[in-house]
């Protein structure tokens, strides 16, 4: 991997470590507010402030990057920790991700800099069991989609809200109980598609396909939706129905 490739890769796995914390936390700091905003608004305001934050923590690391460089003392790395912490939403998850891209991009693997940086590295982090989906705004809003699928005949009707819960609750995946739905997994897929894309839900970045199969039971979940994409519709039979349900939400 050339150097390029590699510090596009180091980019986009900070992004990837934040993602879900980040957006977590903006969406409740801000769920009161926007309470009875339509859910496309509220979830583009969202996404717009999770993307100016990381903005800001980009141009930050790529300062402390050059900092470091110049100066790769213990305590310059000591300072620039010290600063990150006092940054807005930066919290031990945060604090994390910044110091495995911390030690990525400094030049100097042998510097006192890189030693205390490396040092502060939850290692156990890499081996973290992996998550399912997790549940972005109030938690009143959950169970309202809980009852509009009940309602609607896309999950089951004794099917338990708790049950349903933990399944969007960031579990880890093998102790995920599958969602028990009775629609067709045309619709299952495009239920969970659109929830990731106005951001009612979020999982780890390209593993989508993985995370709505431990949530729902299903298998073949790339052929399913590509088995519908290329219909005359391209929307799986009864998508309205999920696209009434999202926008009352």
């Amino acid at each position: 991997m050339n150097k390029k490739a590699l510090e596009n890769f180091v980019w986009f796995q900070f992004a990837d470590d934040v993602d879900m914390d980040l957006r977590k936390r903006v969406s409740t700091d801000f769920e009161q507010r926007y309470d009875k905003a339509k859910y496309v608004s509220f979830n583009e305001f969202i996404k717009e402030k999770v993307f100016t934050i990381q903005e800001v923590w980009k141009a930050k690391i790529k300062n402390d990057v050059r900092d470091i460089d110049k100066n790769p003392s213990k305590d310059m790395a000591e300072v620039k920790l010290r600063q990150w912490q006092r940054l807005s939403y930066v919290n031990d998850v945060v604090m994390n991700a910044y110091v495995k891209i911390m030690i990525e991009l400094v030049n100097d693997k042998s510097s006192q800099a890189y030693i205390h940086l490396y040092k502060q590295l939850d290692k156990k982090s890499y081996n973290n069991a992996e998550l399912g989906f997790q549940w972005q705004p109030n938690i009143k809003r959950l169970s309202k989609l809980f009852l509009a699928l009940q309602t609607n005949t896309l999950i089951h009707k004794e099917s338990h809200y708790e049950s349903f819960k933990n399944a969007l609750n960031g579990t880890i995946l093998t102790e995920i109980e599958p969602i028990n739905s009775i629609c067709s997994q045309s619709l299952v897929v495009y239920l969970f598609d659109q929830l990731q894309k106005h951001k009612f839900i979020n999982g780890k970045m390209g593993n989508t396909n993985k995370l709505i199969e431990h949530t729902t039971g299903l298998v073949n979940v790339a052929q399913t939706r590509y088995n519908t994409e290329i219909t005359k519709k391209g929307v799986p039979r009864n998508s309205t129905i999920v696209d009434n349900i999202l926008k009352d939400l």
